[in-house]
């Protein structure tokens, strides 16, 4: 569909990315991994046309039409919804613009007249007049009622906003779909819709995500951007882990071999080199030793960018076995109720997850317990020896801006010395040198995690974490995994991040329009629950209900199957070229011709033309697998 032509990205010193040259596919889902900073949104601004590269080219074909999901919905709050989805084709939302300014004025000129007339030619050719229609019907499909079209984007949450955006987007119907981060702030029902739609999209997708689940969800192939290099894996996120880790392995049993033969050609010269009889063998070592090292180019290990912090949250005295008890906790905003009935009981060292649609209050539900804000009704009361610390979902908030690091965080942590507090930032990936920074210089991830300085400092017993992954690359969520499955406190969370909460999580409340729903268990449980429920309050009355629903059930288990063998085959092609390559790799290596038996050699090249022929069969196959699931799907 398109490619990359040694692309190269460089901001003064620092090289982003250089001599990227890779190939999209149509119908192909692309993961774009990466530390925070490494230059995944650059890499997609590049593609869309909005940053121009350093060096190299993008070559997509001119009729190709690229669309780049804008997160920024909070810029288009006072926007009705139908003219949103419009602006998606911006050639054609300003000619309607021009249009309606134009008969608003009355009378008009011969020039008017005359623009008038281009106007109302570029709208026909584009399919204006049919535009509000085609955009009605999407919304609709996105699960936006008709009589919301009209009300302003501010209406909507945060997962129906993103529908919207999404809609403006498909509007101009792209072959080519990028998305940057497009779980943020969707709560894990919106999160779950956009994997099966995205699953079905017909051209290429390329996104970037922080979301394991959601990467292995929707994922056929990862690009991984590490250290100023692109590089493409076949599989979903889950596959490029173990490659990465066996393609490292490897490297370095490589330099491992170079290193040592090496070591046993320098020897050698070193004997006999001053020997006029051994003179010329010792010069041809030392031409060998060149033509090693610039093979152990080729097998170069560079440092991973990719960092970890460490979290360890101390505690200074443990609370009593009753941590929290909630009783019947009520809170509107007006006439808009967002809580209703809320109550439980929180014990200690249980790790509790909120969860829930955006809008239900769960964030509101957390203000209350940090008493920043206060219940309509109801009460609350913390257990003996409780000291809670809280990251608020805006956690900007609690940060002095004009401070430096260290001075904000020696300020809010006064009984702690110098060094503990230095030991702390630098175990937040914070060096000498950072320290000294204005916050209003950090990035969200540096922002959090100084946050989360704060938090180790405070002696607390109970953890309640508002969002805290959104601003978090992986290798920081992983850490923070780590550190809270080690925590011996009473943790309660709200997050949308699946993985995050499947991997901490041992309860789950759900908070529901009246009440909740306490679920004892972890995430993978309550899904599974839940969408069991889910199919049992269905109703469907009729008989012809029913078929559809079983033909829609059938479908469905038939795509996954198709599905299943396609990435089967993936894996296997995958596979057979991983031993192809390392058959050349023998071939290629020095004397190889020279020092294997000839009975040896034949059988070496026979089992390479058996790989390559099963390899070719594999192909074909997943080439009528992939057939068929495109005309089916």
């Amino acid at each position: 569909m398109f490619s990359t032509d040694k692309l190269t990205m460089i901001y003064g010193d620092r090289v982003l990315f250089q001599g990227v040259s890779l190939h999209f596919n149509s119908r192909r889902r692309y993961g774009l991994v990466g530390a925070n900073g490494a230059g995944k949104t650059t890499f997609l601004k590049i593609l869309k046309g909005l940053q121009e590269p350093t060096a190299g080219i993008v070559q997509i074909p001119k009729d190709a039409k690229v669309g780049i999901l804008d997160q920024d919905y909070f810029r288009f709050g006072e926007k009705e919804i139908l003219d949103l989805v419009l602006m998606g084709d911006k050639e054609l939302w300003e000619a309607l613009g021009k249009k309606e300014k134009l008969l608003k004025q009355g009378e008009m000129i011969t020039q008017e007249i005359e623009s008038l007339s281009e106007i109302e030619e570029l709208i026909t050719r584009k399919g204006g007049y049919q535009a509000r229609s085609l955009a009605a019907q999407l919304l609709s499909g996105l699960g936006i009622e008709p009589k919301r079209h009209s009300h302003k984007l501010s209406t909507l949450s945060g997962g129906y906003k993103l529908r919207v955006l999404l809609a403006q987007v498909l509007f101009v119907q792209p072959e080519i779909l990028l998305l940057d981060e497009p779980t943020n702030y969707l709560d894990i029902f919106s999160i779950r819709w956009l994997e099966r739609y995205l699953i079905d999209y017909p051209g290429t997708l390329i996104l970037s995500s922080h979301d394991r689940f959601f990467l292995n969800k929707v994922c056929q192939e990862i690009i991984d951007i590490d250290y100023g290099e692109m590089r493409r894996y076949v599989g979903d996120f889950d596959h490029f882990l173990e490659e990465k880790k066996k393609g490292a392995v490897a490297k370095e049993a490589q330099l491992e071999s170079l290193a040592k033969r090496k070591k046993d050609m320098q020897r050698f010269i070193d004997r006999f080199k001053a020997k006029a009889s051994k003179a010329r063998q010792a010069s041809s070592r030392e031409r060998m030793i060149e033509k090693l090292e610039d093979e152990e180019k080729e097998y170069q290990l560079f440092p991973s960018s990719r960092q970890y912090p460490h979290f360890h949250f101390p505690i200074n005295r443990p609370s009593g076995r009753q941590v929290l008890t909630l009783k019947d906790v009520d809170k509107a905003f007006g006439d808009h109720p967002v809580l209703k009935g809320i109550s439980f009981e929180a014990l200690k060292q249980e790790k509790i997850a909120i969860v829930g649609p955006n809008g239900m209050g769960k964030s509101t539900l957390l203000e209350i317990l940090t008493e920043h804000i206060g219940a309509d009704k109801g009460r609350f009361k913390w257990g003996p020896h409780t000291k809670w610390s809280y990251f608020p979902q805006n956690f900007h908030r609690v940060l002095s801006e004009e401070l430096t690091l260290y001075d904000w965080l020696s300020s809010v942590s006064k009984e702690n010395p110098e060094q503990k507090i230095r030991q702390t930032l630098g175990k937040m990936l914070f060096d000498e040198h950072s320290v000294h920074k204005k916050i209003h210089a950090l990035s969200g991830g540096e922002a959090a995690r100084l946050v989360f300085a704060e938090m180790i400092l405070s002696n607390q017993n109970v953890l309640i974490l508002d969002e805290p992954t959104n601003h978090l690359d992986m290798e920081s969520v992983d850490a923070l995994i780590q550190g809270l499955k080690e925590y011996d406190g009473t943790l309660i969370i709200v997050s949308h991040n699946r993985y995050f909460i499947a991997e901490v999580a041992n309860r789950i409340i759900e908070i529901l329009p009246k009440g909740i729903n306490d679920f004892q268990g972890g995430y993978e449980e309550f899904v599974e629950k839940h969408e069991k429920d889910y199919l049992d309050q269905v109703s469907i009355k009729s008989h012809e209900g029913k078929k559809l629903y079983s033909e829609r059930k059938g479908e469905r288990k038939e795509r996954n199957r198709l599905k299943r063998d396609i990435e089967k085959l993936e894996k296997e092609i995958e596979q057979r070229e991983v031993e192809i390559e390392k058959i050349n790799l023998r071939l290629a290596a020095p004397n190889f011709y020279e020092k294997t038996p000839p009975s040896k050699l034949q059988d070496i090249l026979n089992q390479k033309d058996r790989l390559e022929n099963e390899r070719e069969e594999i192909l074909n196959l997943w080439e009528d697998k992939q057939e068929e699931f495109d005309k089916k799907y």
